[in-house]
């Protein structure tokens, strides 16, 4: 629970401690990996309408993108929503 309340996780979404043998890269069926890193840049869940967009543009998973790219991306998405940029808000 101090991850949710450290990171503003809703309390409806599950989160689990891996066991020694799962692997970052094959998470369970149903979960995703997220990398502490990520949250710490300002990842939140449930991710927003525009970075899901632009992981499927890229073709990548949450995972794959490093901690300044996270800082990056989920900054301009705050500062496109504070313009009124973007579509979603």
């Amino acid at each position: 629970m101090l991850l949710h309340k450290n990171f503003h996780i809703p309390n409806d979404v599950v989160t689990t401690v891996p066991k020694r043998s799962d692997r970052a890269s094959l998470p369970p069926p149903g979960y995703l990996t997220v990398s502490e890193t990520s949250l710490r840049a300002g990842l939140r869940f449930p991710p927003s309408t525009e970075l899901v967009e632009i992981l499927r543009r890229c073709g990548v998973c949450l995972s794959q993108f490093s901690y300044r790219a996270m800082s990056v991306i989920v900054g301009l998405i705050a500062l496109f929503r504070d313009r009124g940029g973007c579509a979603d808000t």
